[in-house]
């Protein structure tokens, strides 16, 4: 497993791969670094400014990139669920009951599961010190990081019934053993790992990029209130697109003063938390090198890390 994960999470626009990908150049002069985006927008390529496929690969000494189809990942977990579910459950057929299985792609909670497994996958690399994840708009995003505290309990709830199906078969004389409750346990043996990894600030960071505007400041504030309620813990938030040079223009004025007033919002909203300012770049940073300098002259380092 990986030594630490970093979680860049946000509203859709606010430059949240490009932060992700700032924090993902630092930690590659520290250690090899995976990052990883989720988001659908899939421009991670574009800010690194190399070729990135939906499997790790090298675009720089110590930093490695993917970028997943992640209607590929969900469909491919429900055609798998779907196909084990009809080998456990061959019965239903008789029943004309089989049919039910086909519809498991449009159940709540499905997307989230698959992308969970996902990032399960990329947690559990080895060879890796860092991984830096590029979530999708927040969401979907934090429903996936809550859904292992969730699972636990309803499959704590399921191995309770299924293990009083089991004493009922055995007064029957079917001794055999369980396949699914087997499945069951091996699942929620997974998901308190997962539990226990958010909810580690030396193992696990969250940090939430915005812009001083009210709509990414609001999504901020709800990523933050969420995750406190579970016992995730945020580590840092990165501010883009301050405009803080003086102008004539009496739009950009205005730009400034409402700026002014939401970075007030935010400085005391995330008063307990590192806030990294960034004015607004023209042309944005594109490229390892850009990207280390913006980390290094504006970040200060790499975010989260001892």
């Amino acid at each position: 497993m990986v030594k630490k994960v970093f979680h860049f999470m946000g509203k859709g626009g606010v430059g949240k791969t490009t932060s992700a990908a700032t924090q993902a150049s630092l930690l590659s002069e520290r250690g090899k670094t995976l990052i990883v985006s989720l988001d659908p927008a899939h421009n991670l390529g574009d800010v690194l400014g190399a070729k990135v496929g939906e499997e790790p690969e090298e675009v720089a000494p110590n930093l490695y990139a993917a970028e997943p189809n992640v209607d590929r990942i969900i469909s491919s977990f429900v055609k798998r669920v779907v196909e084990e579910l009809q080998d456990h459950y061959k019965y239903l057929k008789v029943y004309n009951l089989d049919n039910v299985l086909r519809v498991l792609e449009y159940t709540p909670g499905v997307e989230e599961q698959a992308l969970l497994e996902a990032l399960a996958k990329f947690m559990n690399l080895e060879v890796f010190d860092y991984l830096v994840i590029d979530h999708a708009p927040t969401g979907l995003s934090v429903r996936v990081l809550l859904l292992p505290e969730i699972m636990e309990g309803w499959l704590e709830r399921l191995i309770e019934l299924r293990k009083q199906i089991i004493k009922r078969r055995k007064i029957l004389g079917d001794d055999e053993e369980d396949q699914v409750l087997n499945i069951l346990l091996e699942e929620l043996e997974k998901n308190k790992k997962l539990k226990e990894l958010l909810k580690d600030p030396e193992r696990s960071s969250v940090i939430v990029v915005l812009n001083p505007e009210e709509m990414p400041f609001l999504e901020a504030k709800r990523i933050k209130d969420t995750l406190a309620d579970f016992g995730i813990p945020l580590c840092g938030v990165v501010v883009n697109k301050i405009v803080s040079e003086r102008h004539e223009d009496s739009i950009v004025r205005s730009i400034m003063e409402e700026q002014k007033r939401w970075l007030s919002r935010i400085n005391e909203e995330f008063k307990d938390y590192k806030i990294i300012r960034v004015p607004y770049l023209v042309p944005p940073p594109k490229g390892l090198e850009t990207l280390k300098k913006v980390g290094r002259e504006v970040w200060g380092g790499a975010l989260c890390c001892s």
